[in-house]
């Protein structure tokens, strides 16, 4: 059960429906700073064809660009998948299906009149919250300046966005209004709810007497050989890097004045007013209305008689180009021409007839150069220190691709270079030391330099492998106390196995659990009285250990005997009852249940409609561009670089 609602939030078509262009990985460094996630550019230019649907090439770079999507989005669940290991999982053919299937949808979309217009995108990029600045609103110069760290164009990002509107506009209608029924919800319900009552009996290997008789210089050798993989150290590497930091920029009174100057229009005096408005679709009834209005009768209260709460009245705080946005430049004419706590006549737009009602006025008298300077002051600075940044890193990327090596650039950039102790792949000492060792490890056996990000826009490395240590087996002298430390605990894990299966044996012909304790031989802990429910569980941020896992796969008055982890001794559980509950008595949860069939039902219908897009121009795909996708992302450890 848990397992088949956890695979519904990975139905990659549900997430297409939310977002296929992942902004926030665009502009966050998510995608390693230097690679864009789609557009619609010229494969040609791009690197090469990787497809084509009917007479449309697709870019063989774009589709790349989704793979490494892809990978850093498998990596963010888990950090320990390396390229290789997601290669071998099938990742680079699922990534150009999912490049294929988005093109599809927009080449559909296009051949059948749909489609976005640029007032619309230029919507969507104001609303991006990286391109919002300090003061509230779009900011055309940090617009730019995202756009030149991640190597795009506005017209790429562009045609992203209104390719993502498209296929929004054609998938949302389609699974709107789906809706799973109470009766098949409830079954599922009922059983997160129902309570698995048992018991379990630990055995610790712990508990075992030791063996008397001390393992001979035989014993000893013969162990040590047949578990050499415990006493060899892992591969380990040297890295020498040197730390890239920005260099504040500070901003000249000239370029504060121009900034100042060219965002005239957030400094001027606004006024903006919090409205509330009720819209009925007839003038007569929306005349009525308000004669009760003008009788006495509370807005609010007004409005419940027409079927609007408070929050479905409630606007906020809009300027008045915003609110003749949201009715007409007629209507916005009408409320910002009335006082504070005024109510409007009927006012007509192309939604219907409104009633508004002032709620409160706010005014903002116009700012001075001077009181704006040190937050203009602030904005410039980080923006010319990113742009330096930027442009160092770039610097150095350039350099790396001429063939210059780690100490030549060290040099030139004047950076302090610095050399780590042997680190072993799992190593975590430091913020530094976490971010260098993954592309240090995926990188094969070169000496090449290669940058890696330790904090976004802040602090970078320029490093490389300065040599390998192989791995290699300790020598039996110097780890001997501990092979025999071993065999000793093996024997003790022996027992308790023993113990373990006798234990099981009994317990399956109808012996109590304490009695069993009782009757061990050893002592035991007390028997601990075992009481879940699915829902419960499901609540666990953390996966869930086998044990709970097995408990909940018996039936009632069965026993299971399960190893507990890393050979610590055996758990011997019984599942004894279930008890039901009626899941109306637990908010919201029949809901919650509806909700995710409905997600389900969504992924799977945005799918249907895919392949059936994908079906009726079918795309060919170059097998050989493929395989050289692979190729070059094998290359680069799965990074952006070319």
């Amino acid at each position: 059960m848990f397992a088949f609602f956890r695979r519904m939030t990975k139905n990659g078509f549900a997430m297409l429906l939310f977002g296929i262009v992942i902004l926030a990985f665009i502009f966050t460094g998510a995608l390693g700073g230097f690679s864009r996630f789609g557009g619609s550019g010229s494969s040609d230019k791009d690197g090469g064809t990787i497809a084509k649907i009917g007479k449309r090439k697709l870019s063989a770079s774009e589709a790349y660009d989704y793979i490494r999507r892809d990978y850093l989005a498998v990596r963010q669940q888990n950090p320990s998948i390396d390229a290789m290991t997601f290669v071998a999982s099938g990742g680079i053919g699922k990534a150009i299906s999912g490049y294929i299937a988005a093109k599809s949808m927009s080449e559909w979309a296009k051949n059948n009149g749909i489609g976005v217009s640029q007032k619309m995108v230029d919507g969507e990029i104001a609303s991006i919250p990286v391109f919002i600045g300090a003061n509230g609103k779009f900011d055309q110069k940090l617009f730019d300046a995202v756009l030149a760290q991640q190597h795009m164009t506005a017209d790429q990002l562009r045609s992203d966005i209104a390719e993502d509107m498209v296929r929004r506009q054609i998938l949302i209608p389609i699974v709107a209004g789906l809706k799973t029924p109470n009766a098949m919800a409830e079954p599922f319900a009922r059983m997160l709810i129902q309570r698995h009552e048992g018991m379990i009996l630990a055995i610790p290997t712990t508990v075992m007497p030791p063996s008397d008789k001390a393992p001979d210089d035989k014993a000893i050798a013969d162990f040590y050989k047949s578990h050499i993989e415990r006493y060899t150290l892992p591969e380990q590497r040297v890295i020498r890097y040197a730390l890239v930091k920005p260099d504040e920029v500070k901003p000249t009174d000239a370029q504060i004045a121009d900034y100042f100057k060219s965002h005239a229009s957030e400094y001027a005096a606004t006024e903006k007013r919090d409205l509330s408005q009720i819209i009925l679709p007839d003038k007569a009834a929306a005349e009525a209305l308000l004669a009760k209005i003008h009788g006495g009768l509370n807005f609010v209260a007004a409005a419940k008689t027409v079927g609007f709460s408070s929050e479905d009245i409630r606007l906020g705080a809009l300027s008045k180009e915003q609110y003749s946005e949201k009715a007409s430049p007629e209507a916005a004419n009408a409320a910002f021409s009335l006082g504070d706590g005024a109510v409007s006549n009927v006012l007509h737009s192309p939604l219907g007839w409104h009633i508004v009602h002032v709620d409160k006025i706010e005014r903002k008298p116009a700012a001075t150069l001077d009181q704006m300077r040190g937050e203009i002051t602030r904005q410039l600075s980080e923006s010319l220190t990113s742009k330096a940044m930027t442009a160092k890193i770039n610097r150095i990327q350039d350099n790396i691709s001429n063939g210059n090596g780690f100490s030549d650039i060290a040099h030139k950039e004047k950076l302090e270079v610095v050399q780590t102790a042997p680190l072993r792949r799992d190593a975590s000492d430091d913020q530094i030391v976490k971010s260098l060792v993954t592309p240090a490890f995926e990188s094969g056996k070169s000496s090449e330099p290669f940058v890696a990000t330790i904090t976004a826009d802040k602090l970078y490395a320029l490093a490389m492998v300065d040599h390998v240590i192989a791995p290699a087996a300790q020598p039996l002298e110097k780890v001997k106390n501990q092979v025999v430390m071993d065999i000793r605990h093996s024997e003790m894990v022996e027992k308790s196995r023993k113990l373990a299966d006798d234990l099981l044996k009994k317990a399956k012909s109808g012996v109590p659990f304490a009695q069993l304790a009782a009757q061990a031989g050893v002592k035991l802990p007390p028997v601990t009285p075992l009481a879940f429910r699915q829902l419960d569980l499901s609540r666990f941020q953390q996966s869930l250990p086998p044990a709970i896992i097995r408990f909940f796969e018996l039936k009632p008055g069965e026993v299971a005997l399960i190893p507990a982890p890393d050979e610590s001794g055996w758990m011997l559980m019984k599942m004894e009852r279930l008890v039901s509950s009626d899941p109306s008595k637990e908010a919201g949860l029949t809901a919650a249940v509806q909700n995710q069939f409905q997600n389900m039902m969504t992924g799977d219908i945005a799918e249907q409609f895919s392949n059936a897009v994908m079906q009726k121009s079918p795309a060919e795909i170059d097998q050989a561009a493929a395989v050289q996708l692979e190729k070059r992302f094998l290359s680069s450890g799965g990074s952006a670089a070319q």
